[in-house]
C-alpha cells in the first residue's frame, strides 16, 4: 500500500471514530505503527498527513464511512461491557447499597455515576438498592431538586427498591444525639461559627467543652425553643488535636430556622451530613457504599459515629471524582452563574446535569455505557465532551434520519440544468427501507452555506441528491455523474422552513431547513447533514432545536 493510501485509511478511520474529525497526531501514530520505516522522514510524513487529514475533514461523516469501505477493513469485534470488580465480603442476596444525594441542585453526571455503580452492584449480587435523600439542610433542599433526582434516575434506567428520606427520621436523630450527651460524648457549644473554625485550625479547645452533662442537657433543650440559629450547636467530643480536621469535635446537630419542603416548620434542629449518613447507613442495613473521593476524609468520622453506638460500619470505598473538563458541577457556583445570566438555567447545554444532557439529545443508554467505562478506581483522569459524545454518537447515528439545514445561507442560481420541481433523498443512507424525503427545487432559488461558496467557488461540486455544478453565484450545471472525489454540499430551495438551534456554547444560530422538518415530532432526534445531530425541543413559534454534537 502506498504511503498516501495508508495515511488516507487511518485518517478515515480516525475521523469515523471521532464524529467526522480526524487528528493528525493520532493518524501519525497509527501509520508509524504499521510502517515503522517511515520514521526516517517524520517532517515529510507529517506534511502528507496534515494535507490528507485536512481533505478528509471536509467530507461529511456519511461520505467518510462510504470511502472507508473501499479499504475493506474487517469490522472490530464489539468490546464486552465493563465488568465491575468484585465487592469484598459480598454475599449473593445479602448486599445492600445506597445512593444518598442532597436535594440541593439538579443531578449531574457525577451523581449519575455514583447512583449507577451502587445500583449495578446491588443487581450483580441480587441485593437491594436504596435511594435516600440526605435532606437535612432545609435552606438548600427544594421540591424541584427531589423531583429532578427521581426523574433523572428513572430516565437513566436506575430502579430503587427503597426510597427513604433523612427528614423522616428527625425524632430518632434526637434520641441518638441525647444518648451521646448523657454518655459524655457530645456537648453543646455556644461559640460563634467563626470562633469554632479558628479553634479547629489552631487545635484549641473552647470553654464549652468543659460543660457538665446537666448543663449540656439544659442547653440541648433550649436549642429546640429559646436559642436561635447560630447561637448553639451540638458537637461530638473527639479530639481538637486530631490530624484529620474532620475529627476535631465536629458539629453533629445545629439550629436551622428555615422552612423545609417536606416538614415545613415542624423542626428547627437538624443533623449534619456526617451524623445523618452514618446513622442512616446503619438503620437501613447498608452493607456496601461506593462513593466519590471527595468524601474520603469523612469516612473516619462516620465510622467513629457508628462505633459510638456499637454499630458495625458498612464497607466503604471511594472512586475518582467525576466531571467533564471545564464544566462546573458545584451547585453554589451554578446557582451564581444562573443568577448572573452566565448560564441559561440548570438545563444549559454547557452543563452536565441530566436535564441538560437529555434536552441536548443525549440518550440514557449512551450515558450509562460511558459512565461504566470510566471504571471505579481512585485514579484521576481527564474526561472530555469528546468521550461522552463518541458513546452517544454510536447509539443515535443509526437511529437519526438525515435532513438539510443551511445556517448561513447565500442564494445561487443554477444555469443549464433541466427543469426539476423536486428531488428525493434517502432518510438514512444506511437504511433505504426507511424511505425518502421530498425536497422541492427552484433552480433560481437554491441556498447553500456561504462558507461553501467562498471556499469552493469555481470548483465542481455535487449538490447532494441533485446534480453537479460549477459553483458560483451563477452556478453552471455540469452533469449527473457521482464522482467520489468531488466535494458534496447540502442545500435547500423554495418553501424552506426557518429554524433556530441552541449551540453547546449557549449561542443561538438561525438557519433555513427543507420543508420536511415540519413533520418532525417534539423530542425527535435527527442529523442535519454536515451540521450535526440535533433534538427538536419545540415547534412554536418556530422550530427550535438543541444541538447535540457533531
Amino acid at each position: 500500500m502506498k504511503v498516501e493510501e495508508l495515511i488516507l485509511k487511518y485518517a478515515l478511520l480516525n475521523a469515523v471514530e471521532h464524529g467526522g474529525k480526524a487528528s493528525s497526531k493520532a493518524v501519525l501514530g497509527k501509520v508509524l505503527a504499521e510502517s515503522p520505516g517511515l520514521k526516517k522522514d517524520i517532517k515529510g510524513l507529517m506534511e502528507k498527513i496534515e494535507k490528507i487529514v485536512k481533505k478528509v475533514n471536509t467530507l461529511s461523516l456519511d461520505e467518510q464511512r462510504e470511502k472507508l469501505k473501499e479499504f475493506k477493513i474487517p469490522e472490530k469485534k464489539e468490546k464486552e461491557g465493563y465488568e465491575l470488580p468484585p465487592l469484598p465480603n459480598a454475599k449473593v442476596g445479602k448486599v445492600v447499597t445506597a445512593f444518598p444525594p442532597e436535594p440541593s441542585k439538579f443531578p449531574h453526571l457525577g451523581h449519575a455515576k455514583a447512583a449507577l455503580v451502587n445500583y449495578l452492584y446491588a443487581k450483580k449480587y441480587k441485593g437491594k438498592f436504596i435511594l435516600r435523600f440526605e435532606d437535612t439542610n432545609p435552606e438548600l433542599s427544594k421540591e424541584e431538586y427531589y423531583e429532578a433526582f427521581l426523574e433523572g434516575l428513572k430516565w437513566l434506567g436506575i430502579e430503587w427498591d427503597v426510597l427513604d428520606y433523612a427528614s423522616d427520621h428527625l425524632e430518632k436523630f434526637y434520641e441518638y444525639a441525647e444518648r451521646l450527651i448523657k454518655e459524655g460524648k457530645a456537648y453543646v457549644c455556644s461559640c460563634k461559627s467563626s470562633e469554632i473554625r479558628r479553634n479547629r485550625r489552631l487545635m484549641k479547645e473552647c470553654k464549652c467543652r468543659k460543660n457538665t452533662t446537666k448543663e449540656n442537657l439544659e442547653l440541648w433543650e433550649k436549642m429546640f425553643s429559646v436559642l436561635r440559629e447560630g447561637e448553639a450547636s451540638l458537637r461530638l467530643k473527639i479530639s481538637m488535636t486530631h490530624k484529620n480536621a474532620a475529627m476535631r469535635d465536629p458539629t453533629i446537630m445545629r439550629i436551622v430556622e428555615h422552612s423545609h419542603p417536606r416538614t415545613g416548620n415542624r423542626y428547627r434542629v437538624w443533623p449534619t451530613y456526617d451524623f445523618a449518613t452514618a446513622l442512616m447507613d446503619v438503620w437501613e442495613g447498608v452493607t456496601h457504599r461506593i462513593r466519590s473521593k471527595e468524601f474520603e476524609m469523612r469516612k473516619e468520622l462516620q465510622q467513629f459515629i457508628q462505633k459510638c453506638f456499637g454499630f458495625k460500619s458498612p464497607f466503604i470505598t471511594e472512586m475518582a471524582r467525576f466531571n467533564l473538563e471545564g464544566v462546573p458541577s458545584s451547585g453554589r457556583k451554578i446557582r451564581e452563574m444562573i443568577k448572573k445570566g452566565e448560564l441559561l438555567d440548570w438545563d444549559d447545554p454547557r452543563l452536565t446535569t441530566l436535564i441538560a444532557l437529555k434536552r441536548r439529545g443525549f440518550v440514557p443508554e449512551a450515558i450509562r455505557e460511558f459512565l461504566i467505562s470510566t471504571g471505579v478506581s481512585k485514579a484521576e483522569s481527564v474526561l472530555t465532551w469528546d468521550m461522552l459524545e463518541s458513546f452517544n454518537r454510536k447509539v443515535i447515528d443509526p437511529k437519526c434520519n438525515r435532513y438539510f439545514c443551511v445556517l448561513n445561507p447565500v442564494k445561487i442560481r443554477i444555469k443549464g440544468a433541466r427543469e426539476i420541481k423536486e428531488t428525493k433523498v434517502k432518510l438514512h443512507p444506511d437504511f433505504p427501507e426507511r424511505g425518502e424525503r421530498r425536497i422541492p427545487v427552484d433552480l433560481d432559488e437554491i441556498y447553500i452555506e456561504r462558507e461553501d461558496l467562498e471556499k469552493l467557488r469555481g470548483k465542481i461540486v455535487r449538490l447532494i441528491g441533485l446534480f453537479n455544478v460549477k459553483l458560483n453565484k451563477e452556478a453552471n450545471f455540469v452533469g449527473d455523474e457521482i464522482v467520489k472525489e468531488m466535494p458534496k454540499i447540502h442545500w435547500v430551495s423554495k418553501n424552506n422552513v426557518r429554524v433556530r438551534i441552541l449551540m453547546p456554547n449557549g449561542e443561538i444560530r438561525e438557519g433555513i431547513a427543507e420543508p420536511e422538518v415540519k413533520k418532525l415530532e417534539v423530542d425527535e432526534r435527527i442529523q442535519f447533514v454536515r451540521v450535526g445531530f440535533c433534538r427538536l425541543d419545540r415547534k412554536e413559534p418556530e422550530l427550535f432545536f438543541y444541538f447535540t454534537h457533531k
